[in-house]
């Protein structure tokens, strides 16, 4: 792939999660909100790969991209409703997790890996990565494990 048709498809890729990102905040759809996010999500993704070639990340996303997006919504809902009956109940419940990884030889994979790992699990309300090395440390809720972190070791 040629250096401009890689760079504009790595900025098609990010502009295209951070329009979804911002809709997916959304309590009410609208066409201005719809246009909001697509301008604003422009240089936003323009500075994500400005933001990955200064720190010279080099990455291959793994197979398992479109099976976690997939699983996404899912555990955002059951996390979220895990959280909301934590909160009712007013204890606190947090404690850190360390999960094994798949074992990738690949550098490019590995990281790859490691940026899928970090963006999904630290989307649902149920878990943050803090840390992902050999191992993924995790700060999650005491709820269930759910089916997104169980593709991840957890």
């Amino acid at each position: 792939m040629s250096g401009r048709i890689a760079a504009v498809a790595e900025v098609l890729g990010w502009w295209a999660v951070l329009v979804l990102l911002w809709l997916a905040t959304l309590t009410t759809f609208s066409l201005q909100e719809l246009l909001a996010a697509a301008v604003l999500a422009l240089p936003a993704a323009w500075a994500g790969r400005v933001g990955r070639i200064a720190v010279r990340g080099n990455w291959r996303m793994p197979d398992k991209v479109a099976q976690s997006l997939a699983t996404l919504p899912g555990a955002i809902v059951r996390d979220s409703w895990a959280a909301l009956s934590i909160a009712a109940r007013g204890r606190p419940v947090g404690r850190f997790e360390q999960d094994a990884l798949d074992a990738e030889t690949d550098a490019r994979r590995r990281a790859g890996r490691a940026a899928l790992i970090t963006g999904v699990l630290s989307a649902t309300p149920g878990s943050m990565v803090i840390d992902v090395d050999d191992e993924l440390l995790l700060h999650v809720f005491a709820t269930p494990v759910t089916r997104l972190r169980r593709m991840f070791g957890g």
